[in-house]
Order: structure tokens, then sequence, then C-alpha cells
């Protein structure tokens, strides 16, 4: 069984060769001594058998009368009883787990959650005042003290919170928001296009507007004025244009994909190479770069037990995946979806939130190397921005629409 063969392992044992050919003698002696044998091997001219190295030790005298050799020491106690004439390797271990013992109680860094950094700065600051200093020991840190600290020197903190995890203090706070009463801007502004257009709709809720559907605009020109008559006046006042204006808007793409395109593809072979990474600074010990021409990197960071605890010392993997390029033909069908998905991206980036497409002309063409897209489309989009306007001499509105 394993369990059995476990024990024997931890207690040590030994492997003992009988020569000769009275097997059978050799093994009652030792069955009526008590002493248990097992994995008992039968070879052309000995025979083989393993027992406890405690009962070896105190039969000696017996083994060595009946001409039975000792061939083998297996076990953790041969390696115990090996390291007690090391003192100093002794010695130095203890130390070791010492000093492990003492730096695993000590908090070395401080982990700030939330804030800017100039509130983690502050933070930082305010706890050095307070006689929290780093590394100190664990015990001396008192969980519910810094967070009163915190809340006394910090009005905005809606909360905190901070314990210990690991070696690092870690610290969460979260800073009151309270709301900003909405400023509302009245400086008078005039609503202009962006682009060229043909006006489809204009909607105005305050404001002169100074062009009708169907006409066509440029760019910069107005499309409503901040300017209104008062009535029963011939006085005239400058007012904020609040409204929207939607054009008809024209756009041409021309797109081209290859029929044939170099493709990487994997040649299942790998290179790993071990980095041992000191702060920023990375220092290669195992592996080659130069195997591969072409590849693919993948990697990998690999904390050290105990000591990235600690340190800013880990190391890093990266695997080196080969690659090939190989010619691959691109099919019609998937050129052409390609080349119509980068129109319409390329679309929702020039045209507003709220514009939508009415027509659209998509017409595919190819030679020997390429296929060729040109597209024509139509939206009705948002074409107006607003500009602020300021005081000066006033022109008439029949004057603005004249020109």
């Amino acid at each position: 069984m394993l369990i059995f063969r476990i024990l024997n392992f931890l207690r040590g044992y030994v492997v003992i060769k009988i020569l000769g050919s009275n097997y059978e003698k050799t093994l009652n002696l030792l069955s009526r001594r008590n002493i248990s044998i097992w994995d008992v091997e039968k070879k052309d001219d000995y025979l083989s058998f393993k027992l406890a190295y405690d009962d070896y030790r105190k039969n000696t005298e017996l083994f060595e009368e009946n001409k039975m050799q000792l061939t083998k020491k297996t076990g953790i106690a041969f390696k115990l009883h090996k390291i007690k004439s090391r003192k100093g390797f002794l010695l130095g271990a203890f130390i070791l787990i010492v000093c492990l013992y003492v730096y695993s109680t000590l908090i070395w860094s401080i982990e700030l959650v939330g804030g800017n950094e100039k509130i983690k700065k502050e933070i930082k600051e305010t706890l050095s005042s307070n006689e929290i200093k780093l590394p100190t020991n664990e015990n001396y840190i008192n969980e519910k003290h810094i967070e009163t600290i915190l809340y006394k020197n910090f009005k905005n903190f809606n909360f905190v919170e901070a314990y210990i995890e690991g070696s690092k203090l870690i610290i969460f706070i979260k800073e009151k928001n309270p709301f900003p009463e909405q400023i509302i801007d009245k400086s008078p502004t005039s609503i202009i296009s962006t682009k060229n257009a043909v006006i489809n709709k204009v909607i105005a809720k305050s404001g002169q507007p100074v062009i009708q559907e169907g006409d066509v605009v440029y760019e910069g020109q107005t499309l409503v004025m901040g300017i209104i008559k008062n009535k029963n006046l011939e006085e005239y006042t400058m007012v904020p244009s609040i409204g929207k204006v939607y054009g008809k808007t024209y756009y041409s793409f021309q797109f081209k994909e290859e029929k044939q395109r170099d493709i990487a593809m994997s040649t299942n072979k790998k290179e790993n190479l071990y980095y041992l990474k000191i702060n920023d600074k990375k220092l290669k010990i195992i592996g080659d770069t130069n195997r591969f021409k072409n590849y693919n990197c993948k990697v990998n960071a690999i904390n050290i037990p105990i000591i990235s605890n600690f340190t800013d010392i880990s190391l890093e993997k990266n695997i080196y995946y080969e690659e090939k390029y190989e010619k691959v033909k691109i099919d019609e069908n998937t050129a052409q979806n390609k080349m119509k998905i980068n129109v319409f991206d390329d679309l929702k980036s020039m045209c507003s939130p709220d514009s939508r497409v009415i027509t659209s002309s998509l017409n595919f063409t190819e030679d020997e190397k390429y296929y060729y897209l040109n597209a024509q489309i139509e939206v009705i989009e948002d074409i107006g921005k607003e500009i602020k306007i300021y005081p000066s001499a006033l022109p008439k509105i029949e004057d603005i629409k004249e020109e």
C-alpha cells in the first residue's frame, strides 16, 4: 500500500542480500525474531528483501553472523543523520527561518486605493508626521487609529478603511462628491454649419433662423442668428441660440483589399526565455532570443515565494512561438465584407450620433491584385454648432436674409 511505503521511507529502511541457497533457514530466523520484511525477490544466486532500519540496527550481529549483506540505505532518517553532522548548515538554516519569520511580520509598503496622486502624497505625509513609518511590525499598526487620523485631517473623505494584507498596509479612501450647481450659460450664441449640406429640417427654440428647408449651405455659414427683434419695438436683443439644424450630407469612400496576403502561421516550435526583474530593470538568465526569425511573444510574471512579497524582485518568463509567413488567398466575399465594415466605421466617426443613412451606393470592382470598393453615402445629420457672439452694431434681420 502507498501509505505503508511512505511510512517506511520516513522511518528509513535497508536492502539486504543473502548469498547461497539456504534461504528458508534465514527467513525462519528473522520470523522468530519478529523482524518484518517486504519486497522479497529471488535472483539466480541470491535473495534480497527490505526491512526497517530500526530492526537492522537492533540485530546487526545477527545479520553479520549469517553473512547477510547490507546493499542500500534509503529514507529520511539517513538524510537527517547526515545533516546533524553539519552544524554550520543547521545554524544557517535556523538563522534563515528566524529572519523570514521576522520579515513576514513586518509591514513594508502602503497601498492607497482611491483618490488622485496629490491626495495619496498628502496621506503618506500625514501618516509619517503621526509616527507611522515603514517598515514596522504589524503588531504596532492600529487600523482604527489610522482611520481616525485620516478622518481628522481630511474633511472631504466620505469613507476610509485600513487593513493589513500580507506585508502591505492597504488604505481604501472615497472622497465626498458634492453635486455642483448646474450653471446655465446664457451668453449670446449663433449656430453655424460644420459641413457642406442641403438643409432638411430646422428646429429653433431660441434665435432667428436665417435659412430654410432646401437651402444649400457651406461649412462656417450662419444657420441660426442669436439676434431677435423685441415685440412692439424697433430694437434687437442678443440671445443664446438653441435648436438643431438637420442637413443632407454626402460622403465618398474608396477602399482596396489584396487578393493575396502574407499570414503568420505557427510552426508549433517555442523557446522559453527567463529574466530576473529588479524594479524596472531586467537581466536575462536563461534562453536565447535569436533562435527564431519571426515570432510571437507571450509574457508571464512569476513571483518568487517570500522574496517577491518584501521586495520588487521577481521572474519574468517570455515564451517565443515561431511563426512563418504564408501566402493566403482572400476570397471575394471576405474582402467585400471587410471593405463594407471599413466604410461604415469611418462614416460613424465622421457623423453626429443621431445621424441616419438615407441612401448608399456600393460599387465593387477588381483587377489582378486587388478588390476595390467605391461607396457613395447620403446621410441626414445635425450639422449645427454653437459659437459665441459679442455685442457690436446690430444688423437688421432683413439685411442678414438678403446676404
